[in-house]
């Protein structure tokens, strides 16, 4: 008999991907799928008996999705398209993230581990994470977008004020703001208009 039983709740924009990821978790003998919806659907959050959210996330729009939805009732496992999302994810509330190549015993794996309280990453999501943030000194790339972003930052907008001016939702406004932090190694939204003044990102 078995000591576990988790209720997972599987979300993807693609129904295969939702009927791939039922079937993958349905034949662990310690998880039974309760629920399964598109991303973005909130009635899975809402159902009985859901111990992990395993979410697929394709681009860069579900990114921004799955942000605006944490955090959730129950522990986000994220299935991600790009290692460096893992970052964003993490910071805004996931337990875990695994590339969307991940094994069927991995995905298992994973969804019974954060199910039951732990930080779950694979090689590529875990090199992304605990990868060191750009240091002071060495050049650092930004985006058209990201330097608007960054602007309207240092000029003391809020994320609303960010989303009206650049004519974006305030979810991805929240994004941008939080790849720009971590893209400048801060923890404040002050401590980021400090660093880019110092690299020359920003004329104060």
């Amino acid at each position: 008999m078995l000591a576990l039983l988790f209720g997972a709740a599987v979300l993807a924009d693609s129904a295969i991907v939702r009927r791939g990821l039922t079937e993958i978790l349905n034949a662990t003998p310690e998880v039974r799928v309760v629920a399964s919806a598109p991303l973005g659907d909130g009635r899975p959050l809402e159902a009985e008996g859901v111990d992990v959210l395993v979410e697929d996330v394709p681009d860069q729009a579900s990114v921004e999705l799955l942000l605006a939805q944490l955090p959730a009732s129950a522990p986000v496992l994220a299935l991600v398209a790009e290692p460096e999302q893992a970052r964003s994810l993490v910071r805004g509330g996931a337990r875990g993230a695994l590339t969307r190549e991940a094994s069927s015993e991995q995905v298992a794996a994973a969804c019974v581990a954060v199910a039951s309280g732990l930080h779950v990453f694979d090689r590529e999501t875990w090199a992304a994470w605990s990868a060191p943030r750009s240091p002071a000194g060495e050049p650092l790339a930004l985006t058209p977008r990201e330097r608007s972003v960054l602007e309207l930052v240092a000029a003391g907008r809020s994320n609303r004020a960010i989303a009206v001016e650049l004519g974006m939702s305030e979810h991805t406004a929240k994004f941008h703001v939080r790849s720009l932090l971590d893209k400048l190694g801060a923890e404040t939204r002050a401590d980021a208009v400090a660093r880019a003044a110092r690299r020359g990102l920003l004329t104060l």
